[in-house]
């Protein structure tokens, strides 16, 4: 990290050149490589006993200095439970939900689409279409945590609905055209015809929703009446 921000996003820089890069939108903002992209990989921000029973077999890079533990703990723990947003005044204020309301932001074809995670507590099951690409939102309200699937097998679209789990701290779905059980949070069939099978998992991204609507203004809102 270069330990600069940009609309209250942090900044890193790469080694070769030098330039500075928004880690919210993987976008150079100065140097040599501005208006370059970074491509968004699939990734989970979760709990580590979450991500424990999802992977059981992980290992963990440790920085060697005091212990995985002690790395764990996060400084911003008091920031995220004020009402402060940011150091820097946001360019955009859009009240349409809370500016601390936690969303599951996706970018597709540089559209964006955000959802709020108090919508997705009363609904951990979604499915939705954005930019001609059906979804599926899965939240784990007890972790708050939030992933984003392509919700086809061998090309044909399929609907979920949350099911009766085999493992009550899991959360655990069913299509509705083969019934097949799946893992909510992989999206990994593990009963019935589809059995094996897993979603596209798609790149997106957990933020307040001053920084989400800061950088992507024109973005889409999951409504609430929905």
């Amino acid at each position: 990290m270069s330990g600069k921000l940009h609309a209250n996003s942090l900044i890193m820089y790469d080694h070769q050149t030098d330039s500075l890069w928004s880690h919210l939108v993987g976008a150079a903002v100065s140097g040599p490589m501005k208006g370059q992209k970074l491509d968004f990989l699939e990734s989970m921000l979760t709990e580590w006993q979450t991500w424990k029973r999802l992977h059981p077999n992980t290992k963990v890079l440790s920085s060697g200095r005091g212990g995985f533990l002690a790395s764990m703990r996060d400084p911003y723990e008091a920031y995220y439970r004020s009402t402060d947003t940011g150091i820097i005044p946001p360019r955009v204020l859009d009240k349409r939900i809370y500016p601390k309301e936690y969303v599951l932001g996706l970018v597709m074809n540089d559209k964006a689409k955000a959802y709020p995670f108090s919508v997705l507590s009363r609904r951990p099951v979604l499915n939705d279409h954005f930019q001609g690409i059906p979804l599926l939102i899965v939240f784990d309200s007890e972790s708050a945590t939030g992933v984003i699937f392509k919700r086809t097998v061998g090309g044909k679209e399929l609907s979920f609905k949350q099911t009766t789990a085999p493992d009550k701290k899991a959360l655990f779905l069913a299509d509705e055209t083969t019934h097949s059980l799946w893992q909510g949070l992989t999206g990994t069939a593990v009963q019935g015809p589809l059995k094996g099978k897993r979603l596209k998992a798609l790149p997106m991204t957990p933020s307040f929703w001053f920084g989400w609507v800061d950088h992507y203004p024109d973005t889409e809102l999951f409504a609430k009446d929905r």
